[in-house]
């Protein structure tokens, strides 16, 4: 019986700040034994962790990346994982760049998920993986107000990047909270109907911004790590910011997080 710790998130779950050289090997070190995924699945003793991360992913895809998995996986191995989803920056998106050839959206997610749940690294290093990948895991553009990522689209990059931040001349903070109750929503039901124990945490301060009625409802509905409602886990307790102005987890921020998480969990 096979215990499966399954991540998700974005530059925080993935190595951001300790993800060069981009080479296979590098990356496969990293996730097998330095992120807090990896910390984590030792911690607890777990058999294999499946890490989905994505450097500058939205919840989007997380809801993507996280669907297509568990909907490809076996009654008694979602029985036997623990979820654990870092939700990202609420105003983040992403969008799939068509292709003449794609004529049925089931072909190009199972494509998708094919490579994702075999490589796990996800599209974040597409331009190292040849050209498969880049025909087909790349066409997710990723998009934020700070920065806009688009391997397939490069030949078009002014345009593309005009379509994508033409979003923002509507966007509001109020959209991104509605938009992420959505979310949080969708994961908890997935994963109730398919018997997966499940946890979220959210390293963001803007929660303590959120109406009461917004809050009281996160906390009383879904299966929050943070305690007591706070959502900064303390910095001072994660010694972890990267000297060179990186604001990501170094690796000995990694391993405060997994035991962070891991006694949030108990």
């Amino acid at each position: 019986m096979t215990k499966t710790l399954f991540t998700n998130g974005c530059s925080w779950t993935f190595g951001g700040g300790l993800d060069e050289p981009d080479t296979i090997e590098h990356l496969k070190h990293l996730h097998d034994n330095v992120v807090w995924p990896a910390q984590l699945k030792k911690i607890m003793g777990y058999d294999q962790v499946i890490n989905l991360s994505a450097g500058c992913g939205s919840n989007q895809r997380i809801c993507r990346t996280t669907f297509e998995w568990v909907m490809q996986q076996t009654p008694e191995t979602l029985q036997n994982t623990v979820a654990v989803i870092q939700w990202s920056q609420l105003d983040r998106y992403e969008y799939y760049v068509p292709h003449p050839d794609d004529d049925r959206f089931t072909e190009r997610s199972a494509t998708l998920n094919d490579l994702e749940g075999i490589l796990y690294f996800s599209e974040a290093d597409a331009k190292i993986r040849g050209s498969l990948q880049k025909e087909q895991l790349s066409r997710w553009t990723k998009v934020s107000p700070r920065s806009f990522i688009s391997y397939y689209e490069e030949p078009y990059r002014k345009q593309a990047e005009k379509t994508a931040h033409d979003r923002y001349r509507t966007y509001t903070n109020i959209e991104g909270i509605y938009t992420w109750l959505s979310q949080l929503s969708f994961l908890h039901d997935l994963f109730t109907h398919h018997n997966v124990k499940y946890y979220y945490w959210f390293f963001a301060s803007e929660v303590f911004a959120y109406p009461q009625h917004i809050q009281d409802y996160i906390y009383d509905r879904f299966n929050f790590l943070e305690p007591e409602r706070r959502h900064m886990w303390t910095y001072e307790r994660l010694q972890d910011i990267q000297d060179n102005n990186d604001s990501h987890p170094s690796a000995r921020g990694h391993q405060q997080l997994a035991e962070h998480i891991y006694e949030a969990m108990q």
